[in-house]
């Protein structure tokens, strides 16, 4: 979360003051940065410009060439209320004030133009009430002044966020305008506090305006599926985009309408598009945090809560803490992608957790069977647990916590492992977790999103050779849901022949037995049981998890709409979508699920398999006796 440090963050005492006048980088103009001096030298300069058209020129060419000039010497904003004393919010005293710009924005205001010029995606991540979007209109004012031939492109969550305009204006912009509160009101409330010798011609309609004078235009669209998907546009602004639902697709049809996609919104839950794009590690990102601001931020400090976490802190703040709800501070406040949503799992216990247990791995190995060892020689060595068919590498996927003993897991121990199963084609990992059944310990991990569920089940299967323990192989669970699962299923019971599974059993039973079914079976209320049983055990310390990937995969859960538990990132998905997905939480999960009780069983004498005389015997009276001659069996072993 942006506002929660694993180190204590380098903050400096109260708030960075502003210089008294600030010089323009560009036109080398010097513009008084306090709010009542540059009124009183705006009002100066505009009395001086009105009769004198070389100074109106040198102005507007000043304004042309730097858009910091522009907005700190002729943009207003509109304010509502600020911060008073001990942080509490009032009533502003002046609603119309002078766009003065604080440095956090100039490099923000530089940030966006740059972003357009060289045509690249942004993404403002902020705090409500940080002016982001005033000062991305304020762009597209200065590109509609002074940029010719463009094209932009501004959408919001509904159509009447974006412009209210009721007929046509006449005179723009002295005429009707549209409310402040949408894009395009505050687009008209600059434009009309501009000096009427800068304003150029202008055609004012609703979701449109278009410079006359050079040919650039700004159009609106409400957040349809299929916004601007026919256009070619110079930028396109995503207001408020977490709170898009069609957030995704909006993303995608947009991806070849312009080079420059502009995205600004406070986080509303991890499972947003607007989250997912943030997190992805694709799109450019500009924070703007509330600490940043002069007045909430004034007599800001760092403190550190009882788990450890530093969090920047500030009179505004404690305040707010106070007078708001925990979720709504998440999302308005704190720009906490994870707290913001419906989150499965308690944050701060998984932040405890995470604080007393997760550490770096001892070693990184690579496990799989020799490559002379063929499918249809796998079922044989599982039964003689034959390690030497077993290649170990150095430096693979699987994960220790733990020294070995003799070059593997300590032998006086018995183990579970259990495995979350992906498509393999690079969208989600299949991952594997190793428990101890004595110390309740996650003791190795495996993930990869790029392995096939048939090639998954050989890895495996060589892993719990080698992984062995007390007197048996460990107890293998799989979720045994969609395709992935399937397939992995058929190839470790069928082909494989492993000898000790997990057999499905019915919750909500008083006997809860194990059925005929292998793997575990997922339902909702089945899942939303085990997921809690996880939270319950890192709540309590039934689990002891030292892998921080795991954990901060288990703070991205959410409950979705439709009733069920899972990722963030699958908010949008369906249902069989889901069901191809494999993670690290749900390896943890069906870990834990087995505590409650031993349900794994030999495999081979349900099936009748021809290694056990029980099996040959089902397959003599069956009338198998020409299969069993068949199938090879070197009866010396």
């Amino acid at each position: 979360m942006p506002n929660e440090f694993a180190t204590k963050p380098e903050l400096a005492l109260g708030f960075p003051t502003f210089p008294t006048v600030w010089t323009c980088p560009v036109t080398g103009l010097k513009v008084p940065k306090d709010p009542s001096q540059n009124l009183a030298w705006r009002l100066k300069m505009l009395e001086m410009a009105e009769e004198d058209t070389e100074l109106q020129r040198d102005l507007y060419t000043a304004c042309s060439q730097s858009l910091l000039f522009f907005v700190n010497a002729f943009c207003w904003t509109l304010r509502i209320f600020e911060t008073g004393d001990l942080g509490k919010v009032k009533q502003a005293d002046h609603a119309h004030i002078p766009f003065v710009t604080w440095p956090l924005q100039d490099e923000h205001f530089l940030w966006l133009e740059h972003h357009i010029e060289e045509g690249e995606d942004g993404l403002t991540d902020k705090s409500r009430d940080m002016g982001a979007t005033w000062s991305h209109i304020a762009v597209l004012a200065h590109r509609l002044n002074f940029r010719g031939s463009e094209s932009h492109l501004v959408l919001s969550r509904k159509q009447d966020a974006v412009d209210q305009l009721d007929g046509l204006p006449r005179n723009y912009p002295l005429g009707n305008r549209a409310d402040p509160g949408t894009l395009f009101g505050k687009l008209d409330y600059i434009q009309a506090h501009l000096p009427r010798w800068m304003q150029p011609r202008m055609m004012r309609k609703k979701m449109h305006v278009v410079n006359l004078d050079n040919g650039t235009r700004v159009d609106g669209e409400s957040a349809n599926a299929t916004a601007g998907s026919s256009d070619r546009r110079t930028s396109i602004l995503l207001d408020e985009m977490a709170k898009m639902e069609e957030g995704e697709s909006i993303k995608r049809s947009t991806r070849d309408v312009s080079a420059c996609r502009l995205a600004c919104s406070t986080p509303n839950g991890p499972g947003t598009a607007f989250s997912k794009w943030r997190m992805s590690g694709t799109v450019a990102v500009f924070v703007l945090p509330w600490w940043e601001h002069p007045e909430k931020g004034k007599d800001r400090y760092v403190d550190q809560d009882e788990s450890g976490r530093y969090k920047i802190r500030s009179p505004w703040y404690n305040y707010e803490e106070g007078v708001r709800s925990p979720k709504e501070l998440a999302i308005e406040v704190d720009m906490d992608h994870i707290g913001s949503g419906d989150t499965f799992f308690e944050a701060h216990i998984l932040e405890e957790h995470k604080r007393l247990f997760c550490k770096p791995p001892r070693l990184r190995i690579a496990i799989n069977w020799k490559k002379e060892v063929a499918e249809a020689q796998v079922a044989e060595k599982l039964v003689k647990r034959d390690l030497t068919s077993v290649r170990r590498s150095p430096k693979g996927p699987l994960k220790l916590w733990v020294p070995l003993v003799g070059g593997r897991l300590d032998q006086r121990f018995t183990y579970t492992v259990a495995a979350d199963i992906s498509k393999g084609q690079g969208a989600s990992n299949s991952a594997l977790t190793v428990k101890c059944d004595q110390t309740q310990e996650k003791v190795a991990a495996w993930a990869d999103a790029n392995t096939p569920p048939y090639e998954f089940a050989r890895i495996v299967t060589a892993i719990c050779v080698w992984v062995g323990g007390k007197g048996a192989l460990p107890l293998l669970i799989w979720e045994n849901n969609g395709d992935p699962g399937f397939d992995f299923g058929r190839q470790v019971v069928r082909v494989y022949q492993y000898p000790r599974v997990y057999f499905d059993r019915v919750i909500g039973t008083v006997s809860e037995k194990a059925g005929k079914r292998y793997g575990w079976r997922s339902s909702p209320e089945k899942k939303a049981t085990a997921l809690g049983l996880l939270r319950r055990a890192y709540a309590h310390g039934g689990f002891i998890n030292h892998d921080e990937d795991a954990v901060e995969e288990a703070k991205s859960y959410v409950k979705y709409a439709s009733g069920g538990i899972g990722p963030a990132a699958l908010v949008e998905e369906s249902d069989s979508a889901r069901k191809c997905h494999g993670d690290r939480v749900i390896a943890d999960m069906l870990a834990v699920w087995v505590q409650d009780g031993f349900h794994g069983r030999p495999v081979r004498e349900e099936r009748g398999s021809l290694y056990t005389i029980g099996g040959r015997l089902a397959a003599f009276k069956s009338g198998k006796k020409h299969a069993a001659r068949k199938q090879s069996f070197d009866w010396r072993n």
